[in-house]
């Protein structure tokens, strides 16, 4: 089982991955930095409360712990798609960083004079992952460290003075706010199913009678190391990635993917059994391995934006009001039914937004 800061710190890797992708160039951008601010308070920060709430609900990982949710909640079956969203962004997020190295070894290294064509490349770097992941968690420390000293690399080896520009103010458009929601999901990991690596953890610590903590003494540190790693990933995003970074962020990138397909593969083993789990999961993988960087980025954007629609509308209309009002233990009713509304309204309208900004951009 792994500790709640092993898997917030998987959270925090996550802009730092894709940022460049998302936000490219926007870190001198004011506006920008305050639409992902606003993002983060009333997108990230309520569903990340609910994510942890339905995980300590539950105490078990996310396929059995939404089968334990939606009987409890007297819920349709049609609820526990969320686990199988989540696997999917797992493996788009593994399959995206792939393509990525394919794509940036002719990119960044050309003079590897390399004749295998970037989805080949993408292929192996899937193959090499599927190997790591054998190796579970092990890897995973050592690949956040590398991404975050690539992201390091980016911004003094060169980089910042030829990304990062004076701040200015530019006009605010429904595009920059799909961006800024994109980096803000990313930034606290939620839709993942990374947080029911927890469940046993927190419902120990939430549900018990006797050491009974609140939610939000576990939640507000996280996800105000996130913000941090949220802006640092936003001056990366704009620095120049020179080959050095590359090298040293693409290891860390494929130590992080042979970590998401353990987790992944191992959610499918739960659902499907030991063999139908692993072969789904293998082929996924591969399937998903021969997408183009940009179109993996744009399917695992769609994807993860529904996984968070799903989260929020079950835990605030399926779910029954007395099981989490008692495990997020709030000292007031106030705070409760603030977070209830921003669950229940600003989510929806907020990631409706975002994608109509996305779809503008698109077709622009």
């Amino acid at each position: 089982m792994l500790s709640r800061y092993t898997v917030f710190f998987v959270a925090s890797a996550l802009p730092l991955l894709f940022a460049h992708q998302i936000a490219p160039s926007m870190a001198h951008e004011l506006d920008f930095w305050l639409l992902w601010v606003v993002a983060m308070l009333v997108v990230g920060l309520p569903v990340l409360f609910a994510e942890f709430a339905l995980s300590a609900r539950s105490g078990d990982n996310v396929w059995l712990g939404m089968q334990k949710l939606t009987r409890e909640a007297d819920a349709k079956m049609t609820w526990r798609a969320f686990a199988g969203l989540s696997v999917l962004v797992a493996l788009l997020i593994s399959a995206t960083m792939t393509a990525r190295i394919g794509a940036g070894l002719h990119q960044h290294l050309p003079q590897l004079n390399l004749s295998v064509p970037s989805i080949g490349l993408s292929a192996g770097a899937m193959i090499i992952a599927l190997i790591l992941s054998l190796l579970k968690t092990r890897p995973l420390m050592i690949g956040v460290a590398l991404v975050i000293v690539g992201g390091l690399i980016s911004l003094f080896d060169g980089g910042l003075a030829s990304g990062v520009s004076v701040p200015t103010m530019t006009a605010v458009s429904l595009s920059e706010w799909a961006r800024a929601v994109s980096l803000a999901l990313l930034s606290v990991g939620v839709g993942t199913g990374l947080y029911w690596f927890t469940g046993g953890r927190l419902a120990e610590q939430t549900m018990s009678q006797t050491h009974k903590k609140p939610l939000t003494g576990l939640i507000l540190p996280i996800w105000l190391t996130q913000l941090i790693f949220g802006a640092f990933a936003l001056l990366v995003g704009s620095a120049f990635v020179t080959p050095n970074a590359f090298v040293v962020s693409s290891i860390g990138m494929l130590l992080i993917s042979a970590f998401l397909l353990y987790y992944a593969i191992g959610q499918l083993k739960v659902r499907f059994g030991l063999i139908n789990g692993v072969a789904m999961g293998v082929s996924l993988a591969m399937i998903l391995s021969a997408l183009p960087a940009g179109v993996g980025l744009n399917i695992l954007l769609l994807v993860s934006l529904v996984a968070v629609v799903v989260l929020s509308a079950f835990s605030g209309f399926a779910m029954k009001i007395s099981h989490l009002r008692k495990t997020f233990n709030f000292k007031s009713e106030g705070r409760y039914n603030i977070w209830r509304v921003l669950v229940r309204i600003g989510v929806p309208l907020a990631i409706l937004l975002a994608v109509i900004g996305w779809v503008m951009s698109w077709l622009s």
